[in-house]
């Protein structure tokens, strides 16, 4: 089954956004990676459960978007923001995005 790999990073941004014992508090960008590095879709949202929600984890939110990536299906995995660096999948996903940034 094709992956697709949900992720919140903080923003940065003033006290939103920011992580405050291992945890994002506050504004979070929502990304999904697909397995072969393509950036699917992204969106702002006010802390990480509505990233969850707004990424179509707990929602059919951008699911049109990962249709059209996957047409013969697919599974979402939430990466946690403090997993990202240890998970193998989204690490093999992300070394492939950053090959397409070279090209």
């Amino acid at each position: 089954m094709n992956k697709i790999y949900l992720f919140a990073i903080p923003t940065g941004s003033s006290s939103y956004g920011v992580i405050r014992d291992a945890e994002i508090t506050g504004d979070t960008i929502g990304y999904a990676l697909a397995e072969d590095g393509e950036c699917i879709a992204n969106h702002l949202s006010s802390g990480v459960n509505w990233s969850k929600h707004d990424m179509g984890l707990t929602s059919d939110w951008k699911h049109e978007d990962y249709e059209k990536k996957y047409p013969d299906g697919y599974e979402l995995e939430w990466i946690d923001y403090g997993d990202l660096d240890t998970h193998v999948g989204y690490q093999k996903a992300y070394a492939l995005n950053q090959a397409m940034k070279s090209e």
